[in-house]
């Protein structure tokens, strides 16, 4: 089967053979099925209910019996009948469900069992009912057999059915025994018992008969001439013996003369079996036996290896009866294997191949006439002989070990089995298995997270097998494995290893879809280490049609940011890069919002506000763009939110992930407002920002709070008459909500914190701004944002008592950057000017010289600058 890698955006094949949901459901399924139909030819209950629960009509079933309890005049004898036929109809719907009914079902029929026999423990009759927990046992061992069939070389699987089939047969015997000597009793003396006799004795019947067919399966699933097998098989007949000598009226009856038929092929005596059929055949049994009499025949012929006669007879039985049950459809399929077979060895190639065309025909067929249990076992033998046929037979049996090694869990020995099996595809020439086999051996490294196993694999195989067609995938799974490591220690040595990785799948695979995924990977790389101009060029060559171009346009409006700001803090010009960033943002934003593609849309909308921050700061500012793509970004995401809403239902997407793009759109939509009372601010209408900010508040607090934080901080070149208007519009509305701060959630308080820490800063009330930065300094004690607003708000205060407190944040800060980063060098910078203005005059030169010393370029020329003229001030 094919597997999804966990992995984000990357599909990886994994040659597996695990057990699904479907493939329980209809091993179920089959169980219902093969279950008989068991009833007194003299009691029309128990016909009426086993033959609604053999079609399947179980809510039919559960109703009747529910509202005949439910009347208020029931008798005893009836109030256990239909609960004894409740339970049952429970048991028999949950083996044709799945999870979670399946597990609901078997609780309810548990629990029916358990309140029946506490509410009547003074009945004698609740032995019958104890023993359905033991039916209940045994049916969900028969699941396991059924899978075990289906799967024969899962040892782990037979072991666990093995287990639960023995123990299903104790538990079964010892309610049997009950039940005898509860009929006893109940023969012996006049209402002893509730229920009527007859209905004990056939439920006593029953249950001989369900032993025998557990100790059957159970047999089955041993070794051919075992102990076990032998004293299975005994115990099984030492039941089946007297049931079958009972009178013909009784379906039981027949059913147990042919379970003693099944019990002979299985040990392995076909000719005792075979004349078991004919001599059953002279009784002229009924005729629902005539099919499972049909079916165990071709058994015997199979077993015999007489396919040619079992496939003839499977034909003629088709032609007689017009259609075939899919079992015995499956039969037929593996007859003409077996023909095929025996062709192949004769070297007689035209038939195998007219037999072949014959077997995928049937299965076909099989497949959409009668889908479930036996057309998956047919499909599952075609599948497998088309391994052999592509493989060889050894091969073939390897790969099938390593499948059932990955089914089990087993990922180490399943790892080392497919690459052994790789190495023996490589030894016999088959180089295309051989890939996808050490394809699949690295797909499960990476699922264990052995990173640097799964690289060196990939790296091989793309360079080994340059031109397969998952050469390319292999090249960037080894360099997406390098990514982890490099990710999990950031040292230069794993990030070279990494670029060379990418690189090498661009250079082997020029303008493919792997070559601008690796750009793409290589540009988030170097995004990821404030490279911005070589991430730009990288995303730049993403094209428009390839699956990655939404996330390269979003990352390249990222990059033209980081310039655009750093370019501005360094006093360079910016307007032929701010006018290059608006063209190329605009092109990206041709069909916002009428993007069809909700990802690609939410995308768009970041973009937007992007390009909405560089109209602001345009000289003069862009307003009215602004405001019109503003208007875009808010309605964008109202429309979006109430339609992930309204359909969230009926999606196929996880409500975790719609979450988290209804959160996403939020957070968009919040920054789109805080920017339009900006604009508004900055266009000289206080009224109308004003208004906006009261609509906030009639809109609820988070709404407000996640708009207004920030407002008077932004990153915009503002005016300072613009930055002091918005800070009073911040502070305005906080100071309405300090009233009832004691009803806010903690996070609501510390973003009311914020809130007013900015207001305060920004209408100049730094001592008050202090106050607030220092608190929420105490709640996040490692946020270099607070230290460093805090130090700088200290520096202002200027007394020596703030300028030594503000030198320790500085250090705080140096102490978590790189030494001689641009960060470093200005905390380095902040740390010599206070230490010098608290008068520690020494230390400050001191500093100040080792400075330069060991870093002579000061980073930057601005910093350069900035040094030089401290520098000044500490010679005077």
């Amino acid at each position: 089967m094919i597997r999804r890698s966990p992995y984000p955006d990357w599909s990886t094949t994994v040659i597996a053979c695990e057990p699904c949901a479907w493939w329980i459901r209809v091993c179920m399924l089959m169980v219902v099925l093969c279950s008989p139909a068991i009833s007194s030819a003299d009691d029309p209950t128990a016909s009426y209910f086993e033959g609604l629960r053999q079609r399947h009509l179980f809510g039919i079933a559960e109703g009747y019996c529910l509202n005949r309890l439910a009347q208020p005049r029931i008798t005893d004898t009836e109030q256990a009948r239909y609960t004894l036929e409740l339970i049952r109809t429970l048991a028999a719907h949950a083996m044709a469900t799945q999870d979670p009914e399946q597990a609901e079902l078997w609780k309810r029929a548990e629990e029916t069992i358990a309140e029946f026999c506490q509410e009547h423990s003074d009945w004698s009759d609740t032995s019958v009912f104890e023993a359905e927990r033991a039916r209940i046992a045994a049916l969900k061992a028969e699941i396991l057999y059924w899978q075990v069939q289906a799967d024969p070389q899962n040892q782990s699987l037979r072991q666990t059915a093995s287990t639960q089939l023995s123990q299903a047969v104790t538990t079964l015997t010892q309610a049997e025994t009950r039940l005898s000597q509860l009929l006893k009793k109940s023969g012996a003396f006049k209402k002893f018992t509730v229920l009527q006799t007859a209905t004990i004795r056939d439920t006593l019947l029953d249950f001989q008969l369900l032993i025998a067919q557990t100790a059957m399966k159970l047999a089955d699933l041993h070794a051919a001439n075992s102990p076990q097998r032998t004293a299975a098989l005994e115990l099984a007949e030492k039941w089946l013996e007297p049931l079958s000598r009972r009178a013909t009226t009784l379906q039981l009856t027949w059913l147990s003369k042919l379970a003693l038929i099944q019990c002979e092929r299985i040990s392995g005596d076909s000719a005792a079996a075979a004349r078991g059929i004919q001599a059953l055949l002279k009784e002229k049994p009924p005729s629902f036996l005539n099919e499972p009499l049909f079916v165990e025949s071709m058994r015997i012929l199979l077993q015999d290896g007489k396919a040619q006669r079992a496939a003839s007879q499977i034909i003629q039985y088709r032609e007689e009866h017009g259609t075939v049950s899919s079992e015995l459809g499956f039969l037929e399929i593996t007859a003409l294997i077996q023909l095929r077979k025996v062709a192949l060895e004769k070297q007689q190639d035209a038939l195998a191949t007219e037999i072949w065309q014959q077997v995928e025909t049937r299965a076909r067929f099989l497949k959409q006439a009668q889908p479930g249990y036996w057309s998956q076992r047919a499909w599952m033998l075609v599948d497998q002989q088309h391994q052999v046929d592509q493989y060889g037979s050894q091969l073939s049996q390897d790969l099938k070990q390593a499948q059932l090694l990955y089914a089990q869990g087993n990922i180490e020995q399943a790892i080392e089995a497919y690459t052994k099996t790789a190495q023996q595809a490589t030894a016999e020439g088959k180089g295309d298995l051989a890939f996808e086999l050490a394809f699949t051996s690295a797909s499960l490294q990476l699922q264990a997270k052995q990173y640097k196993e799964a690289a060196e694999q990939f790296q091989s195989l793309s360079r080994k097998y340059s031109t397969a067609a998952r050469a390319a995938d292999a090249g960037l799974l080894a360099a997406w494995c390098l990514g982890q490591l490099y990710m999990q220690s950031r040292t230069k040595s794993r990030r070279l290893a990494y670029t060379a990785a990418l690189e090498e799948v661009q250079k082997q695979f020029p303008d493919s879809k792997s070559d601008y995924e690796a750009g793409w990977m290589l540009a988030r790389l170097e995004e990821s280490r404030l490279q911005y101009s070589k991430a730009l060029v990288l995303y730049s060559e993403v094209p428009d049609d390839h699956p990655r171009a939404a996330d390269a346009h979003l990352g390249i409006a990222r990059c033209y940011e980081q310039i655009l700001q750093r370019l501005t803090s360094l006093g360079k010009p910016v307007k032929a890069w701010r006018q290059e960033a608006i063209e190329v943002l605009e092109k990206f934003l041709l069909r916002f919002p009428a993007e069809s593609d909700p990802l690609i849309l939410q995308s768009q909308a970041d973009i937007a506000l992007r390009l909405t921050q560089i109209y602001l700061n345009d000289s003069p500012p862009s307003y009215e763009k602004a405001n019109r793509l503003l208007e875009l970004i808010i309605s964008s995401a109202t429309r979006s939110i109430a339609e992930l809403k309204r359909n969230n239902e009926h999606s196929e997407t996880s409500v975790a992930e719609t979450a988290n793009v209804i959160q996403r759109w939020n957070e968009i939509a919040n920054q789109a407002r805080r920017l339009e009372i900006i604009t508004l601010a900055g266009q000289g209408k206080p009224t109308a920002a004003r208004s906006l900010v009261e609509s906030l508040e009639n809109a609820g607090t988070n709404e407000l709070l996640s708009v207004l934080n920030g407002v008077s901080q932004i990153n915009l070149d503002l005016s300072d008459e613009t930055r002091y208007e918005l800070g009073l519009l911040q502070l305005k509305s906080a100071e309405k909500l300090i009233s009832r701060r004691d009803e806010l959630t903690p996070q609501q308080r510390q973003q009311l914190d914020l809130c007013l820490a900015e207001a305060y800063l920004a209408t100049n009330q730094q001592i008050r701004a202090l106050e607030y930065y220092q608190e929420l300094l105490k709640q996040a004690p490692r946020d270099s944002t607070f230290i460093k607003q805090v130090a700088l708000l200290l520096e202002h205060c200027g007394t020596k008592a703030c300028l030594r407190e503000a030198a320790q944040k500085w250090r705080q800060l140096e102490a978590a950057e790189k030494p001689g980063s641009i960060p470093w060098l200005d905390a380095r910078l902040h740390i010599i000017q206070t230490t010098f203005d608290s008068g520690n005059e020494a230390e400050a030169r001191k500093l100040l010289g080792v400075t330069k010393l060991l870093y002579p370029d000061l980073g930057n020329q601005e910093l350069k600058q900035q040094f030089q003229e401290l520098q000044q001030r500490i010679q005077k």
